[in-house]
């Protein structure tokens, strides 16, 4: 019978796109599974982004207590196995309180902790990001962390003509979005102008000006850089933000659930933090995002940044001029450059025959094509990565060189047919195996990102504009973790493993094809379609 969970996470807007790790490896360990997802209506749209929401309850704006019991009532009907409290105040305990469930987990919020850093000033040496914690919450329903970022899918062009003329002309831009929930969390919006001149004049980016009604009236680049370069955007729908954002090179914004939306979309964030500190949790958690702050005594004042300075400036936000967030934003560019595109492919099952825990190297075998493949993917201008799990170390059965051995051979005979390949990168680890150095918890075991995320680094690689293609359900859920596009391929043990996607709705665009080869020639019909 599949599972039933209730996450009830009520807002705000990051919080909301924080927990999309959070479904994902829910839905990675329970494929079957069915997620209700508790919020306030104003933050629905922004759960409709998640992937693996497969239903939305909402709590109106300023609800009598008598409506929100009677809510709450309802969702009790539903039966749920599981209530996985994401928010942790007064409204989700009465929630779990109230509504049966076979068990309830609750996310440590730490608060004492947090508490002593913003009264004491203590900041810890290390301290958890708050998806952490979300992801704490749910080993207690056994699922893993694999997914240790925001992902959310990129949502279908929606925007309107004049949207999409400006992006026609403007191909590189920024998004900047000056606004904050609380105006002490507000960098001085004059200094977002500045940055944005500077962007525009010395990158050659145009730029769009993301704000609410209440800065609709507040200076904007527009003046220095001319409407064709600048487009305003007021109380932009979040969906219709999204798309925009994963279209843009960068984003800069404060302390705000919109650099967390822009990480979640795969668009690099410069946050600039004054009055809280990344301490806190809340920090923007993408593979190249960057926080902007100086240290002061005053550091952190608020958990959330509503509390008023009590000194003749705001230090912590004086402090930063345009100059040190352009540099910063400068640094992103500059690597944005220099990524690629890039092909992650399975070793066993998908590039050669899988010998069942292979480590003599004569065994070496190509799969029909194989080589082919990867050899129109390279000449297409992807970066063919090679990534495998190899717990066959930790299983005892075969030791790293033997690992080594068989990479190499595999090497030589692409080499032989004038395969070029980028990257071979695998993973020694499986926590139930028999030899104690392996034997370990990682993070690059499949699905965990951690070998996609050192090729990243190493080769210059966009993961959100690349491909995962295997033969194993963890293949595909790799490419759940790291936004990328998904293929199984039916070689190997993949004719068996295809029922677990099919007719799943958490897997419904992930292409099955029937080789390495009808892979390769699918990617290259969607690069050719733009």
């Amino acid at each position: 019978m599949a599972r039933k969970f209730l996450i009830i996470r009520l807002g705000s807007l990051g919080d909301v796109v924080l927990t999309s790790s959070t479904v994902i490896n829910l839905k990675i360990e329970y494929p079957d599974s069915h997620i209700t997802y508790f919020c306030k209506d104003k933050y629905r749209s922004a759960v409709e982004l998640i992937d693996g929401v497969d239903d939305i309850v909402c709590l109106p704006e300023k609800p009598s207590l008598l409506t929100f019991y009677k809510l709450l009532l309802e969702l009790d009907k539903r039966s749920f196995d599981y209530v996985i409290d994401l928010h942790g105040n007064f409204r989700s305990w009465l929630a779990r309180k109230t509504i049966t469930a076979d068990d309830t987990v609750v996310y440590p919020k730490r608060r004492y902790d947090r508490l002593v850093t913003v009264r004491k000033k203590m900041i810890p040496k290390y301290w958890p990001h708050t998806i952490d914690l979300y992801n704490e919450a749910i080993r207690g329903v056994g699922a893993a962390a694999h997914c240790r970022r925001p992902t959310v899918p990129i949502p279908a062009d929606r925007l309107n003509d004049r949207i999409n003329t400006f992006l026609e002309r403007n191909r590189q831009f920024a998004v900047i979005a000056p606004g904050a929930a609380h105006a002490n969390k507000q960098w001085p919006i004059e200094r977002f102008v500045r940055v944005a001149s500077m962007l525009h004049a010395d990158e050659n980016l145009a730029i769009i000006w993301a704000i609410t009604s209440e800065d609709k009236d507040n200076p904007s680049p527009e003046d220095s850089i001319g409407v064709e370069a600048c487009l305003r955007l007021v109380d932009c729908p979040i969906a219709e933000l999204a798309a925009i954002m994963s279209k843009a090179r960068i984003t800069i914004a404060n302390d705000s659930g919109i650099t967390h939306l822009s990480s979640a979309v795969g668009t690099p964030a410069v946050a600039v933090f004054g009055p809280t500190h990344p301490a806190l949790g809340f920090a923007p958690n993408g593979l190249y995002d960057r926080v902007v702050e100086v240290d002061e005594y005053c550091r952190p004042c608020s958990l959330h940044g509503k509390k008023l300075c009590f000194r003749d400036q705001r230090y912590c936000f004086d402090r930063i001029d345009a100059t040190a967030v352009f540099c910063a934003a400068s640094d992103i560019l500059q690597m944005r450059r220099r990524q690629s595109r890039a092909v992650f492919v399975d070793r066993d099952g998908t590039i050669i025959v899988d010998k069942n825990f292979l480590s003599d190297p004569e065994q070496v075998e190509f799969e029909n094509s194989s080589a082919e493949a990867m050899k129109i993917l390279s000449q297409a201008g992807f970066r063919v990565v090679i990534i495998s799990n190899q717990s066959g170390v930790a299983r005892g059965f075969f030791g790293i060189d033997s690992v080594e051995r068989v990479n190499a051979r595999l090497m030589e005979m692409l080499a032989a047919r004038h395969v070029e390949v980028d990257g071979v990168y695998y993973c020694p680890h499986l926590p139930e195996g028999n030899v104690n150095t392996f034997s370990v918890p990682c993070r690059c075991r499949k699905p965990s990102a951690g070998m996609t995320e050192d090729a990243s680094y190493q080769l210059s690689l966009d993961l959100r504009k690349s491909y995962v293609i295997g033969d194993k359900i963890d293949d595909v859920n790799l490419a759940k973790v790291i936004g990328a596009d998904a293929i199984m391929v039916r070689t190997g043990y993949g004719s068996q493993q295809d029922r677990i996607i099919s007719g799943r709705s958490f897997y419904r665009d992930v292409f099955v094809a029937e080789n390495l080869l009808d892979a390769a020639r699918r990617i290259i019909s969607c690069k050719d379609d733009g």
